[in-house]
């Protein structure tokens, strides 16, 4: 009777898991186009074609800094939609509407070395590759390498003109973040797109993240806008 009992409850413990998961991975809520960033509040606004825009609210999990503008992206609200202009809502869960883009490993094994270049002025300039992982099967190559600030210290900065675009190539066109680091506080802060030089003049510290399913590549390069 006992033993009946534990399998009646983990029963009825796997049913209601599952139920829960299908609702979950039901129909979203939403589906549209990053717009803007509030990095304040966490939250992002999307322009629904259906509904229009809606700002979502982020949790700690979801946070902004997994997401870029003109990101294509599929909301799960949680609880309702306040019906304001924009609309307003939180998020359950957010994902991104297409898969991170697949790194293909040549000859059989993983990548001994991986270029990336920023293009400032119709110059193209190499970046200095710091940590990187990457996972192919059950074999996993990583480092730790120095930080972004640490790297820009014997970077030598590249001369540009203020208020121009700056655009930034990796190898097989991953998922790009790019990050600008500040030295005196030690914390970085997300760009926008398009990237573009700082109108004051000084040194910047960029750190360009470029992420694939199954590998990632960070990159440094400093600026000097004069």
């Amino acid at each position: 009777m006992k033993r009946q009992l534990i399998w009646l409850v983990l029963i009825c413990f796997l049913t209601v898991s599952c139920s829960q998961k299908e609702v979950f991975k039901g129909e979203y809520d939403r589906k549209g186009i990053i717009t803007d960033i509030d990095t304040k509040e966490n939250r992002v606004l999307i322009d629904d074609k259906k509904h229009g825009l809606i700002w979502i609210k982020l949790n700690e999990i979801d946070h902004y800094e997994n997401f870029n503008l003109g990101q294509e992206v599929v909301v799960w609200v949680d609880g309702i939609i306040s019906q304001t202009v924009p609309a307003q809502a939180k998020a359950l869960h957010i994902e991104s509407a297409t898969p991170l883009p697949e790194l293909v490993f040549e000859n059989d094994g993983v990548p001994s070395t991986f270029s990336g270049f920023v293009t400032i002025n119709q110059t193209r300039y190499k970046m200095q590759r710091g940590g990187f992982e990457w996972r192919k099967g059950n074999q996993v190559q990583q480092t730790d390498a120095a930080s972004p600030l640490q790297i820009a210290e014997k970077f030598k900065a590249i001369d540009a003109v203020q208020n121009s675009r700056m655009s930034i190539e990796v190898e097989q066109e991953p998922t790009l973040y790019v990050y600008r680091w500040d030295a005196e506080t030690e914390s970085r802060e997300r760009e926008g797109y398009p990237i573009v030089v700082p109108a004051e003049k000084g040194r910047y510290i960029y750190e360009a993240i470029t992420l694939w399913a199954n590998g990632e590549v960070s990159f440094t390069f400093v600026i000097e806008v004069n």
